[in-house]
């Protein structure tokens, strides 16, 4: 009985350190960030004018599908939010 308990103990150990990462679909991009989706392209397009090296790169998920980390995110406008003058 008290390998069952270490078992059982061990496996409700591992999800919780198990960090998933939250995805955000396009949609929720240009909510958060108040950008277009024209603009969050743009900033990832090399060739473009508003090329953006900093700009979190999208993850392809599937075919016909991609998400940003919701954390690359965040830490992309508490950069831009750093970067004010005051």
């Amino acid at each position: 009985m008290e390998n069952l308990n270490e078992n059982t103990q061990q496996n409700v150990l591992i999800p919780s350190m198990l960090q998933i990462p939250r995805m955000l679909p396009l949609k929720q991009v240009v909510h958060y960030t108040g950008l277009s989706s024209t603009t969050i392209y743009d900033m990832l397009d090399t060739r473009s004018n508003r090329y953006d090296p900093s700009f979190p790169v999208q993850v392809k998920l599937s075919k016909g599908r991609v998400a940003w980390v919701e954390r690359e995110i965040a830490e992309w406008l508490e950069s831009k939010m750093a970067e004010r003058v005051h």
